[in-house]
């Protein structure tokens, strides 16, 4: 348990059953109790601040304690709830349990002196909850950035299976391309020379460009490849030199 005081929010419309519940949390001196006599007044004491726990009275005038369950629920509030009850009211204490109370006491039989052990309990439980939650929202992170990472080292490894093989194309064509000139040019008229050369020259330009862009692309893949290999297997960095 927290070495400060709890904060408990009592709502209950009932003032003598408020003050048997504050003086029975107040004497150990590890709550911290406010007091709320209606759900309106609850609803505003927590858009004002925090509590660790709400003792929470079902049947009230006006706003029930369900309704303030409801408006708790709906504003993402998810503070531990302890539902008071009346004697009989176990559908009661059901609909509470399914609006996220995580526990709840009938008033007729509430053991005044073991009420603090219970408030403990529930906070307990509440912080443990709290904790196996974080860890599932990280561990489905972490599922889907290692199947995020498998899809882009399968693009990655697509790109650059294509671009290796353009790549020798290019080779080739290059090479043709130069077998091609040099074959043709004996048999090219003086006149027309000028003109084949020209064409020759623009067609390797062109494949130059071409060339470029492929280059760039391929070594775009490697880096990508080296970054993906360095997330999948860090290195342990040397701690600084004094």
């Amino acid at each position: 348990m927290p070495s400060k005081p709890l904060r408990v929010l009592v709502v209950d419309d009932q003032d003598s059953f408020r003050m048997s519940l504050e003086i029975a949390l107040s004497i150990s001196e590890k709550h911290e109790v406010t007091m709320s006599d209606s759900g309106e007044d609850a609803v505003e004491k927590l858009k004002a601040d925090t509590y660790d726990v709400i003792l929470l009275d079902y049947k009230m005038p006006g706003m029930s304690g369900l309704d303030v369950l409801a408006w708790m629920h709906e504003n993402k509030i998810d503070t531990p709830v302890i539902m008071l009850t009346a004697a009989g009211s176990e559908e009661v204490a059901v609909e509470a349990m399914k609006l996220g109370a995580y526990d709840y006491l009938s008033k007729e039989h509430i053991e005044i002196d073991r009420l603090p052990l219970t408030i403990n309990s529930v906070f307990e439980r509440y912080l443990y909850r709290r904790e196996m939650n974080r860890r599932e929202r990280e561990e489905l992170e972490m599922r889907e950035q290692q199947k995020d990472m498998a899809s882009l080292q399968m693009f990655q490894h697509t790109v650059n299976s294509i671009g290796q093989f353009v790549n020798n194309g290019l080779s080739q064509l290059s090479k043709e391309l130069a077998n091609a000139e040099a074959r043709l040019l004996p048999s090219v008229k003086e006149e027309g020379r000028q003109a084949f050369l020209e064409t020759f020259a623009a067609l390797k330009q062109e494949f130059d460009v071409v060339s470029s862009g492929l280059k760039s692309m391929l070594d775009l893949t490697a880096l990508v490849s080296q970054k993906l290999e360095g997330i999948r297997n860090p290195s342990d960095e040397k701690p600084p030199a004094s």
